[in-house]
């Protein structure tokens, strides 16, 4: 088993990152800091961004991990597509609708453009002592690409919002392949990098 858990502050050389972790079952344990930092981490937190993205290979597929604001970004979910990533693990913390709506409408905008599932799952409950946790707005989904082979509205599986709770799904990785060689859109193929930098090959 594979376990990435929600991410955690990490001090290296003085300086606080906010940290996603990946422990594989031999014990080893792999890093990647949030590389976009909201106006809270930067002012309140006082949080430095990561320096680089990174994929993690494993016996059932190569994933990334990027967390929360970052899949707002196209540009590096982009990336990690090219550097091999099928799935992108997703976790995030949005105290009101609004952060968990845009949250969640990019992680289905991403699988959509770069044919990968993304995972995702958010903080519920309240921490009312803790400033800018005293309120949470989150839901668990796991997220397709919207073509015929998956679901309709591209969710494989999703719980309910604000419910502590366990969502579990199948990722078939095949499927993946399948949409990207011959379906009714093929967007990873059909990028138009004589117009706009092919960020892939980064």
């Amino acid at each position: 088993m594979h376990l990435i858990g929600g991410t955690h502050i990490v001090n290296r050389e003085g300086r606080l990152y906010n940290t996603a972790h990946l422990f594989y079952p031999d014990g080893r344990v792999e890093t990647q800091a949030k590389l976009h930092l909201t106006p809270t981490e930067v002012k309140e937190w006082n949080l430095t961004p990561g320096e680089s993205l990174r994929v993690f290979d494993t016996p059932k597929g190569t994933i990334a991990m990027l967390t929360c604001y970052d899949i707002e970004f196209p540009e590096i979910v982009r990336m990690a597509r090219g550097m091999g990533a099928d799935v992108v693990f997703c976790p995030s913390c949005t105290d009101d609708r609004h952060g968990f709506h845009r949250v969640r409408y990019t992680c289905d905008a991403r699988t959509i453009e770069n044919q990968i599932y993304v995972v995702t799952t958010g903080t519920v409950g309240s921490l009312p002592t803790v400033d800018f946790m005293r309120a949470n707005f989150g839901q668990a989904a796991v997220l397709t690409p919207n073509d015929i082979p998956f679901p309709p509205r591209g969710v494989l599986a999703e719980g309910e919002i604000n419910q502590d709770m366990i969502v579990t799904a199948d990722l078939d990785l095949s499927l993946l392949q399948a949409v990207r060689e011959k379906e009714s859109v093929m967007t990873w193929r059909d990028r138009r990098t004589d117009l706009y930098p092919d960020l892939a090959k980064r």
